[in-house]
């Protein structure tokens, strides 16, 4: 391998500040300027594999971010990062990213998996606030493709509550009208279980649906309490689009 025109190469097609570093048989150190949020370089290694080459960060990316408690295997946060995957054609092998060189494109194919690391530690440190938005993007777009001008987000009871301190998250019309509650953490878990429960004091009628953003998250305490005034729920908004169009019909609500 000519390691002089490969590094010229990278250096066209990324940026100047590039430099090679041979490494055992078949194994080579790109030295790059790029780095996570704390200063820590980013890992990136050509490898052979058979006949052909690749790059990898031999586990290094999804590593460092573990330190940080960032949860990427599920969720939102997962979903973001598997669609930057497959759009920089990244293959996620038990933690290690991988790309593999096409047709001897070693400059086209580095270019491709330093963006894709890129992107992963930039989704990775998102807002929290953020990823909530997107969750709750989510949870509206479905509901309101299903229900169309059923839905009314963020409702508030105009003559018990007009301020909105006891806010739904979605009002859906109805001769008993559903109350559906988009859930992420132990708080929002709280208040939903307190707007049931006033609304019960007032002696307003409605059935209630939970769609949490991952179930698992919630303290088994306010989860038991929450429990007990909820009448439906659903683990993550995966499993609800899966199974909350045929409950929606035996009530009535979907024809």
């Amino acid at each position: 391998m000519d390691i002089e025109s490969l590094e010229k190469e990278f250096r066209k097609k990324v940026c100047d500040e590039i430099e090679i570093i041979s490494e055992g048989k078949d194994r080579f150190v790109i030295a790059t300027p790029f780095t996570f949020e704390d200063g820590d370089i980013l890992n990136t290694i050509l490898k052979k594999n058979g006949a052909g080459w690749y790059f990898t960060d031999e586990g290094h990316t999804f590593m460092h971010l573990s330190y940080d408690d960032l949860d990427f295997e599920r969720g939102k946060r997962k979903e973001i990062i598997d669609s930057i995957l497959k759009t920089h054609y990244l293959e996620n092998d038990n933690g290690e990213l991988k790309c593999s060189v096409e047709d001897n494109y070693f400059g086209d194919a580095f270019y491709t998996f330093i963006q894709g690391l890129i992107k992963v530690t930039d989704i990775a440190f998102t807002r929290r606030e953020r990823i909530l938005s997107l969750f709750y993007e989510e949870f509206q777009g479905y509901l309101r493709e299903m229900l169309g001008d059923k839905c009314i987000f963020d409702y508030k009871d105009p003559t018990k509550d007009p301020s909105g301190k006891y806010s739904v998250d979605c009002y859906v019309k109805n001769d008993v009208p559903l109350f559906i509650f988009g859930l992420f953490n132990n708080d929002k878990c709280r208040d939903a279980t307190i707007t049931c429960l006033t609304y019960e004091k007032w002696g307003i009628p409605f059935t209630s649906i939970a769609i949490f953003e991952n179930q698992e998250d919630i303290n088994k305490r306010v989860l038991a309490r929450f429990s007990d005034v909820i009448e439906k729920q659903y683990s993550t908004l995966t499993s609800a689009k899966e199974r909350l169009p045929d409950y929606l019909r035996k009530i009535s609500i979907l024809s």
